[in-house]
């Protein structure tokens, strides 16, 4: 029996995969494997090419029996995707791994539309989202959620404040690979864990993308002596 093992890989230059960004986080997909009668023959695998547009909130598909599919997300711009299939035949690899990349072997953007969006937000100093809260038991509250230059706010259905933080440098958020719609915010700092999540995976990539915009202004602003941090922050 001979297999083509596959998954797609996420990785920050040609070639090499990424390990250790926090803006990455390492998902892989397992995918399709296709079988052949003879032993004599190589798996086939002319003809690989990935399907569909490879940007956040969209899904790709490889070739494959089983068309393995996988979600873009916030995590993957400014990184390549590609699709590896290793021949396999009775346990060992009797053949040279191939490689294709999604997107023409281009880095993955987030799109005009979104991009447009987030530079929106940036320079306007605040954005508005509706989101959900998640609870410690998986329950959801409908909120708002509001980003400003030096904070985000959480507001219940009644608009009133129920999380009101100022940004810190060391505040993270991250997308779950389990969820397609879930994003959670982290700081050490504020002693602040939370869990949301968005009708669909295009917002909840708009939200993340608008948020690490905004700390990163943050924490440049943290680098620079006191007497220009106002002028960043508040300008």
């Amino acid at each position: 029996m001979e297999t083509n093992s596959s998954h797609v890989q996420s990785s920050n230059s040609d070639g090499e995969t990424d390990d250790g960004s926090e803006s990455f986080d390492k998902r892989q997909l397992i995918g399709a494997e296709t079988e052949t009668e003879s032993t004599n023959l190589l798996p086939e695998v002319e003809g690989l090419c990935i399907t569909g547009e490879a940007r956040p909130g969209h899904t790709i598909q490889a070739t494959g029996e089983k068309k393995p599919e996988y979600l873009v997300t916030a995590d993957d711009v400014e990184s390549y995707l590609a699709v590896e299939v290793i021949p396999i035949g009775k346990g060992e690899q009797i053949g040279d791994l191939v490689r294709i990349f999604a997107n023409e072997h281009k880095k993955i953007t987030c799109g005009n539309e979104m991009q447009d969006a987030v530079e929106q937000n940036f320079f306007n100093g605040h954005a508005s989202f509706d989101a959900y809260l998640v609870g410690y038991y998986d329950d959801r509250q409908r909120v708002k959620l509001e980003f400003t230059k030096d904070r985000f706010i959480i507001k219940d259905g009644k608009l009133h404040p129920i999380v009101n933080i100022i940004f810190l440098p060391d505040m993270m958020i991250t997308i779950p690979g389990e969820s397609p719609t879930g994003f959670e915010i982290h700081s050490i700092g504020a002693s602040l864990s939370l869990k949301l999540e968005t009708e669909n995976s295009t917002l909840r990539d708009l939200i993340v993308l608008t948020m690490r915009s905004f700390l990163l202004r943050v924490r440049l602003a943290a680098l620079l002596p006191r007497t220009i941090n106002a002028q960043i922050l508040f300008t």
